[in-house]
């Protein structure tokens, strides 16, 4: 009877501490946010609303504390945030205008050889980038050969329109972000933007073709001497998969950050990095453990929902490609969390057996002292 009111104190406590003071802790220095949400514009708008509901209710507050200097403060903010949902809005009102179906693959390829080839490479269509390093712009413009594959349409199309604003950077570059906004009569504007998407989707495609023939016969080539057998089929469909994921990563974070335990490191220099951004990247090696996976895909889809201010863009990633990202960033980091999970169960059932015994034992040595 004694054990048992020991362990009646014990679970109770437990459930205290698992169910009341950890999520109380967990909400106050991780606030929940929405979930990562795909529809660029949706989650833009809410973000912006909300907001501007907290500066409202900031302002109320001030008002009812009769703080001239909070008021003011707080009327400020609150003008910030109606002119920041403005401009979300006034940019996603043009993208749904565009219709992205009609573009034009051979008038896409006029427009960024016109207007984007001056900073930006497509190696796919053997085109260089006149920019070879990030001395002039703090980070090396990205060759967009993928682009058409790993991004959203109609984040691309926000992107041409108003780049500090689709990346979610204009508080810290307003209109002196290195990409200039595209401008130019509406219609004119809406059938350049379909054509360039069409282009990109175009070489995206043929990119990610080329890329996966050249992977897989690389990763063929280094297991050839290996007599053929289920545990080869295994490991090359296991570097297969790493190995996209990987190339999806440089294509999307490999600009700025190193992932050192990958021996990956950016071609873009630390201290044109610090200057652009204002801190040099971190090295993703360990994210995945210091930030878990949930928190790294509710970032990466909205860098300012979880850390407002920040200088990192909004990547704006499809689904897949952030899921690629994110595999690639746990397998670099977590290599071991499938063997740790599975060695976790047997040691779960080590202990039960061993309680077994260990009860039948007690029982034992009690029942000859009484």
């Amino acid at each position: 009877m004694r054990e048992i009111k020991i362990f009646l104190i014990v679970v109770i406590f437990a459930g205290i501490v698992y169910w009341g003071v950890e999520p109380y802790a967990h909400s106050v220095m991780k606030p929940h946010v929405a979930p990562a949400n795909f529809n660029f514009s949706a989650e833009d708008l809410n973000y912006a609303k909300s907001i501007l509901a907290q500066k409202e209710v900031a302002l109320n507050d001030a008002k009812k504390a009769n703080d001239t200097k909070r008021i003011e403060s707080a009327q400020k903010e609150l003008d910030k945030a109606k002119e920041d949902l403005n401009q979300v809005k006034t940019l996603w009102d043009k993208v749904a205008k565009i219709d992205l179906s009609k573009g034009n693959v051979a008038k896409g390829k006029e427009f960024f050889t016109e207007n984007c080839a001056s900073c930006h490479g497509l190696k796919e269509d053997n085109i260089t980038s006149p920019v070879a390093d990030s001395s002039a712009f703090g980070v090396i413009p990205p060759d967009l050969s993928a682009a058409g594959v790993i991004f959203d349409d109609k984040f691309l199309a926000a992107l041409v329109i108003n780049p500090s604003v689709a990346l979610k950077v204009y508080h810290k570059f307003g209109d002196n972000f290195p990409m200039p906004p595209y401008q130019d009569t509406p219609e004119v504007m809406d059938a350049n933007i379909a054509n360039v998407v069409a282009y990109l989707k175009e070489m995206g495609n043929k990119f990610e073709t080329n890329e996966d023939i050249a992977i897989k016969k690389e990763i063929e080539t280094k297991y050839q001497k290996m007599a053929n057998s289920p545990e080869k089929t295994a490991l090359i469909n296991k570097d297969i998969t790493f190995a996209k994921d990987k190339a999806t990563f440089i294509e999307a974070c490999g600009r700025c950050h190193d992932v050192k335990y990958d021996n990956f490191f950016t071609p873009s220099k630390h201290s044109d990095l610090k200057t652009y951004l204002g801190s040099i990247p971190p090295d993703l090696s360990m994210m995945i453990r210091s930030r878990g996976e949930q928190y790294l895909h509710d970032f990466i889809n909205d860098t300012q929902k979880l850390l407002p201010g920040t200088a990192m863009p909004r990547v704006g990633l499809t689904e897949s490609a952030q899921a690629k990202v994110i595999s690639y960033i746990e397998k670099v980091g977590d290599s071991k969390k499938e063997e740790r999970e599975k060695t976790g169960i047997y040691i779960m059932i080590f202990f039960v057996i061993l309680s077994v015994f260990a009860i039948g034992w007690k029982r034992s040595v009690w029942s000859k002292l009484h």
